[in-house]
């Protein structure tokens, strides 16, 4: 056990909320209270903020997410029978192998003592193997396929979480002539003893007056994903 604390920093976030009067009374006129539609809007604000700080970091101060830290492998999947490693041109058998892959590398690097419960997947790839049917004379998507046939679901004892994530297009590893970059696939463990995120919650300013504006402000601060064991998530491009 090593006590040595691995402080990441914690950073501050704030955004003013202001109305007039005018348009305060405009509004409960119409029934629609922009106080509380510019706190929702407020709040959508704040939620995207820590949901790409979760996933991609920020690279401007050179702090990462779960999905591109420095700290875990990235390799690439095996090219198929058509000679590319896009799934669109694999099979599902030729999928279910991908996955399996990287489902059994991550489990070997972790010591064959956590075995990832999660996949994220790009939007597109996700739409795909959801909407491909296995064969034509098949009637499940690859989508169940994969979920039925995994060997997390053997070793978990339940199916794969498999989910969608915007963050991964792109992400991989550029490829190709001339490069480009590649799509991205994670499995990791959804556990808080091996990927967390410190949130903190927001806090507010009390209401004041100026002129004819009523301004309040709302702050908190936004943390880095802390992947205490690197071991248990593990990246593979080129899907």
């Amino acid at each position: 056990v090593d006590i040595g604390k691995t402080s990441q920093p914690l950073f501050l976030w704030g955004m003013e909320v202001s109305y007039t009067i005018p348009e305060l009374m405009s509004a409960q006129q119409l029934g629609r209270p922009v106080d509380a539609q510019k706190y929702q809007g407020m709040q959508l604000k704040w939620q995207m903020d820590i949901d790409e700080m979760v996933y991609i970091g920020d690279t401007a101060m050179a702090k990462y997410g779960l999905l591109n830290s420095t700290a875990v492998t990235t390799s690439f999947v095996d090219a198929g029978a058509g000679g590319t490693t896009q799934w669109t041109t694999k099979t599902a058998d030729e999928i279910l192998e991908d996955v399996n892959d990287l489902i059994s590398d991550c489990w070997a690097a972790a010591g064959y003592a956590v075995c990832p419960s999660k996949l994220l997947l790009p939007p597109a790839q996700f739409a795909y193997i959801t909407s491909q049917k296995v064969s034509t004379a098949g009637n499940i998507s690859i989508l169940q396929f994969l979920e039925d046939n995994c060997i997390a679901l053997k070793i978990n004892g339940k199916k794969l979480d498999i989910q969608p994530c915007k963050w991964l297009v792109g992400l991989g590893v550029a490829a190709g002539s001339p490069s480009v970059a590649t799509d991205r696939m994670v499995a990791y463990s959804q556990d808080k003893n091996r990927v967390r995120y410190p949130l903190v919650p927001l806090q507010r300013t009390p209401l004041e007056y100026r002129s004819i504006y009523h301004i309040t402000t709302y702050f908190g601060k936004l943390g880095v994903v802390e992947i205490v064991y690197p071991e248990c998530v593990l990246y593979r491009d080129g899907i």
